[in-house]
């Protein structure tokens, strides 16, 4: 039988999702349906609690991670944002980040090409409002990754090595939780010679992280990769191959591994597909043997303390900071012990 403080509890998330559906015919009639359900799935996840590590007997606290409520330790982790664009995505993926998690980073950047003399006056006001990397000779394309992740990295350890613990690289399409991020690596060693992302087995050895979905260099881990940079017989391409795999290779010659990147559930925090795939098991088949750890779905698709989703729209970047920082319940419970009949 349910008490009284059930039948509260159900009344609150039936709230909460009526507050939800509300909010997207206000926010853009011409959001599919799918993303609308993807977009309560998420608020399952993040506020509801109904993961394979939760009681369902027992009511979860309501409260998005704030920086203001976390240990000291947490408070202290500095992490400074790479967030790799192009021109042609200034007003859409880049303005999106950059109203959304970008100023969550305790300093970010936008790497772009320089192409000021092909930019419309809308861009060029654009890039007025953001901070972009100061870094010159930047080859456009898809097939030059390599040469723009590692120009970007150079540039954080010549001005920023010593100002901040963690240095991650993101795509414009990809959607980062910083404070689930900080939180993660509050618990991890920056002296370390170790990175973290979505981990797959194959190619490099001890494997590579998953370039969209984001990776993170320890400050010794930015350190080694410029000494390799500075290393004739280092063998790192500067240039050309596939980037999250290039990387991968320069760092192994100086001795830096991938360091795990699950939850005591072993579920990902970083995912290099959008949420709905991983929720559905919508994956393609080249991902069952590159994959380091078994792919799950459903809700152990993604941890509650998920950092990282890939192939982020901008309106789905807009909506997910909605849901997160945005939408409240009405009700926040502290936890009850103790099981509810």
């Amino acid at each position: 039988m349910l008490n009284s403080l059930s039948i509260i509890y159900l009344k609150t998330q039936i709230s909460t999702m009526k507050v939800a559906f509300k909010s997207f015919r206000l926010l853009k009639r011409s959001i599919p349906i799918g993303l609308a359900i993807t977009s309560l799935t998420i608020i399952t996840i993040f506020y509801i609690g109904t993961s394979s590590n939760s009681d369902y007997t027992s009511f979860p606290k309501f409260r998005l991670p704030n920086v203001n409520n976390h240990t000291e330790s947490v408070v202290s982790t500095r992490i400074f944002c790479l967030i790799l664009t192009s021109p042609k995505n200034f007003l859409t993926r880049a303005k999106a980040i950059h109203q959304t998690w970008a100023s969550r980073c305790d300093r970010h950047f936008f790497v772009t090409e320089n192409a000021t003399e092909t930019l419309t006056s809308e861009q060029l006001n654009f890039t007025k409002q953001i901070s972009i990397a100061p870094i010159s000779n930047i080859i456009p394309g898809y097939d030059h990754l390599t040469q723009k992740s590692t120009l970007a990295f150079l540039f954080a350890y010549k001005n920023y090595a010593n100002d901040f613990d963690w240095f991650i690289k993101a795509d414009d399409d990809t959607f980062v939780i910083v404070e689930n991020l900080r939180g993660f690596l509050s618990k991890q060693n920056a002296s370390e010679p170790v990175t973290f992302g979505y981990n797959f087995k194959v190619i490099v050895p001890q494997g590579y992280h998953s370039g969209g979905a984001s990776y993170v260099l320890s400050q010794e881990s930015l350190r080694r990769f410029h000494r390799a940079h500075e290393d004739s017989t280092a063998s790192c391409r500067t240039d050309g191959g596939a980037e999250d795999v290039e990387i991968a290779k320069c760092l192994r010659t100086q001795g830096v591994y991938p360091g795990k990147s699950i939850d005591s559930y072993n579920r990902e925090l970083f995912h290099p597909l959008p949420f709905a795939d991983h929720f559905r098991g919508s994956f393609p088949d080249w991902m069952f043997s590159y994959a380091e750890n078994p792919l799950q779905t459903n809700y152990n698709c993604c941890s509650d303390q998920t950092i990282s989703f890939h192939y982020v729209s901008p309106e789905e970047q807009y909506l997910m900071h909605f849901l997160l920082y945005k939408v409240r319940p009405i009700f926040q419970f502290e936890k009850i012990h103790g099981k509810v009949c």
